[in-house]
């Protein structure tokens, strides 16, 4: 992957609709022959997505996104492909706004070396501080960060699970508005919560060989989804669903864990 070389706004600062839908691999193979046409490579087309997700003890966000509330967020750590602790990662907290209309997601991003997040989390150093030495904070970016400690400090947030899937990701090629990624082989661990670690992980949808619904298809945009794309799911069966990746990893960790009390 090639870095930008400047982070813009739009890099820091997003909010859209978002889709999700759980499909096969063969539905994904007859949709990109029905829309490659449409279609361009993503800044981050083809990356290992690595995220660390923030909870309190009790689980306080995760429960949060299992009950469906009209709002909703959470707060992790993503980097795109295995980082090295000077590599720059994104601080992000995600929130989720359900109205009558439509479901609005905004996700607004500090961005800093991996380092400086473990400096902030595990020694209490300042925040606001790191980013300005990481990358001259601006107002919007030490916003973020006042942001970020306080979501931490108000629910005492820590390191919980690690997430990881294989991205594929597009955008539209006469709509960069349209964006439609593929996260596959989703794996997760409660052990070795670090980023840059190596470590053994568990599979979401264990058999893969199996013909069932294990490809995430996310769709975001600006605005409405294109009525070109919308007939096209049509065709195939293929029907919004609601799936977060955190909640229903969290779900399978709290019900391994009762039926082994």
């Amino acid at each position: 992957m090639k870095a930008k070389a400047v982070l813009t706004a739009s890099d820091r600062t997003i909010e859209r609709v978002e889709e999700k839908y759980l499909i096969t691999k063969h539905q994904k193979t007859v949709l990109m022959k029905m829309i490659s046409e449409r279609l361009e490579h993503d800044d981050y087309y083809k990356e290992q997505i690595i995220s660390l997700y923030l909870d309190s003890d009790n689980y306080d966000l995760a429960v949060k996104t299992l009950d469906r509330p009209n709002f909703r967020l959470k707060v992790r750590v993503r980097s795109y492909d295995v980082p090295t602790p000077s590599k720059r990662v994104f601080f992000e907290v995600k929130t989720k706004l359900k109205t009558e209309k439509r479901k609005v997601g905004n996700k607004r991003r500090l961005v800093l070396p991996l380092k400086d997040f473990y400096a902030y989390i595990n020694k209490g150093q300042d925040l606001e501080e790191l980013a300005k030495k990481a990358s001259k904070c601006d107002a919007q970016q030490c916003q973020v960060a006042r942001e970020l400690d306080y979501l931490v400090k108000v629910y005492d947030l820590k390191p919980k699970i690690l997430i990881s899937s294989d991205r594929t990701a597009f955008k539209g090629k006469f709509n960069e508005d349209f964006r439609l990624t593929f996260d596959e082989n989703l794996r997760f661990r409660t052990q070795k919560l670090r980023l840059e670690k190596k470590g053994s992980w568990e599979k979401y949808f264990p058999n893969t060989s199996d013909p069932k619904r294990s490809i995430i298809m996310e769709v975001k945009t600006m605005h409405a989804m294109p009525p070109w794309f919308v007939a096209e799911l049509g065709k195939l069966h293929i029907y919004p669903v609601r799936f977060s990746k955190y909640g229903k990893i969290y779900q399978l960790i709290k019900e391994r864990n009762n039926n082994v009390q």
